[in-house]
């Protein structure tokens, strides 16, 4: 193992904040495993070191729930204060540059089958004359001091750079619109011409950054500037995108009513728009009426659904055939159209906020509804947070039976929702036994086994008598010991009556369905 991710492992364990600072300046990965398979996070959590734990988090450690690693960091975690501090972070925001956010608009600065771009810039003297194929609606996002010819409408457009902006320059500025990390490429030459250009250009945390870096001479205070700046680069960013969705895209949405399609008008004003949209989405919801958003092939390509749409002409009125014949030609020519699957407006509008910037904050009323789409949509993470939401609310059960929320984690195939049904049920089992949908429920968990032989196990059933174990702080072998008791003080006392009480309901109900498990 390197040398100074074992020494980061040392820090997190006796909780040296300052030289956990220190290492994790110089770009060592905190999220790799030591030889023991424990992470610099986990190691700070299970030793109680609450300040090494919200270091790491704020310098990029992830603490996903949904995964194996995460949820050790947060069930080994020493206090209830470090457990809240990690129950309570948001997995979206980690400074972790393979994000999906980050990794997919760094990405779109690459070839790709899809050709999404509709801007090619050049620079005067780039070598083989390098054109770097832009977008459109990143550049007036993200850089809002662009030269004006990004206000081209229609089809593909070229620019060319003065002579004052050199290859080196022009392609460092674009990987920093793109998020791909690039302050450690910086040389001390083109500081200045880069200091100019991110301030024309409005880019004001670049711009900074180079302003304070320039007089940094020791390296590892230099480390700790890039990854502090990288975390408001990317957080900067984020709030630009969500700006663009509710001032670009949202905000030119159009309700068509039940109508199939837009009106031409409509169509020529959200081809104008300053969204620049190169497709637009369509959403019908529950009572039949339709809204159309102008939206970007580069960004729904983000969603393994729309790459197979995309890739095979489907009947969602829109092949990439269309998408290439649309880019070439001026208004008034038809925006291709996608359909995405019936859903409120407002799930829609979860998701493509999601998809553009990663957004993860879920009103627990619509959770259901995104947890659906999300499944549909083959979004296995929008899906994760989706669940964490249902699973964490505490109105939820206001509006959902805790069935509903059984069958919704069957269907989606979100085994956090059966394991979060089976507790609740099991925590309250008398009232629920009195409720006949819990029969149903058992007896569609034991048509869930392929083949059954008379006396498997019921899945759902197993499940709640593991939570029963858990309501009373028992392990299976306190159960043989505790059941040859006689004494029925000792019994009482110890919860054993109760425990045999509630898992005596459960048999009840399983001899009434005729069921051995």
């Amino acid at each position: 193992m390197d040398k100074t991710f074992n020494e980061l492992c040392y820090a997190c364990r006796v909780g040296d904040k300052e030289n956990a600072d220190r290492l994790a300046s110089t770009g060592v990965n905190l999220n790799a495993l030591d030889e023991f398979d424990n992470s610099p996070l986990f190691l700070a959590s299970l030793c109680g070191h609450e300040e090494v734990v919200k270091l790491l988090l704020e310098r990029g450690a992830v603490c996903d729930r949904d995964r194996y690693e995460g949820a050790r960091c947060i069930y080994g975690a020493l206090t209830d204060s470090i457990r809240d501090i990690l129950l309570q972070y948001d997995i979206s925001k980690a400074v972790d540059l393979n994000q999906p956010f980050v990794m997919h608009l760094s990405s779109l600065l690459k070839e790709s089958a899809y050709q999404t771009h509709d801007i090619c810039v050049t620079s005067l003297g780039s070598k083989q004359n390098k054109r770097l194929q832009l977008h459109k609606f990143i550049l007036s996002t993200r850089s809002p001091g662009f030269p004006g010819e990004i206000n081209f409408n229609g089809g593909k457009h070229c620019i060319e750079m003065p002579s004052s902006v050199s290859p080196t320059v022009l392609e460092i500025v674009t990987k920093f619109i793109y998020l791909v990390p690039v302050l450690h490429e910086i040389d001390a030459k083109d500081m200045n011409r880069l200091i100019d250009l991110s301030s024309l250009w409005g880019m004001s945390e670049l711009k900074e950054f180079l302003e304070q870096v320039r007089h940094v001479l020791d390296p590892s205070e230099k480390s700790t500037m890039m990854a502090e700046y990288q975390y408001r680069i990317t957080e900067r960013a984020r709030e630009q995108l969500c700006c663009f969705v509710n001032e670009n895209i949202l905000r030119n949405a159009v309700d068509a009513g039940n109508e199939s399609s837009l009106q031409s008008q409509d169509l020529i004003s959200m081809f104008n728009s300053s969204a620049f949209p190169d497709l637009v989405v369509v959403v019908e919801n529950s009572h039949g009426l339709k809204r159309f958003y102008p939206c970007h092939l580069a960004i729904l390509t983000r969603s393994n659904y729309f790459r197979i749409m995309f890739d095979l002409p489907l009947a969602e009125n829109f092949t990439y055939k269309q998408f290439k014949a649309y880019q070439d030609m001026p208004p008034p020519t038809e925006i291709p159209i996608v359909s995405f699957p019936p859903c409120e407006f407002e799930v829609a509008e979860l998701l493509l906020r999601y998809l553009y910037y990663d957004a993860s904050e879920i009103p627990w009323q619509y959770a259901m509804d995104v947890l659906l789409l999300a499944d549909h949509l083959l979004e296995d993470r929008l899906k994760s947070m989706a669940a964490v939401i249902i699973t964490q609310s505490k109105d939820i059960l206001e509006k959902y039976s805790i069935f509903q929320i059984l069958y919704l984690g069957w269907e989606t195939r979100m085994e956090r929702l059966e394991h979060y049904a089976a507790k609740i049920v099991a925590n309250d089992i008398q009232r629920y036994a009195e409720d006949p949908e819990l029969k149903n429920a058992i007896m569609l968990s034991s048509r869930r086994i392929s083949v059954r032989q008379e006396t498997d196990s019921i899945e759902f059933v197993d499940d709640m008598r593991y939570y029963l174990l858990q309501k009373y702080a028992f392990e299976p072998d306190d159960i043989e010991l505790l059941g040859e008791e006689d004494d029925e003080e000792l019994l009482n006392a110890s919860g054993i009556s109760d425990y045999m009480k509630d898992n005596s309901t459960i048999d009840a109900l399983l001899d009434e369905l005729k069921l051995q498990a």
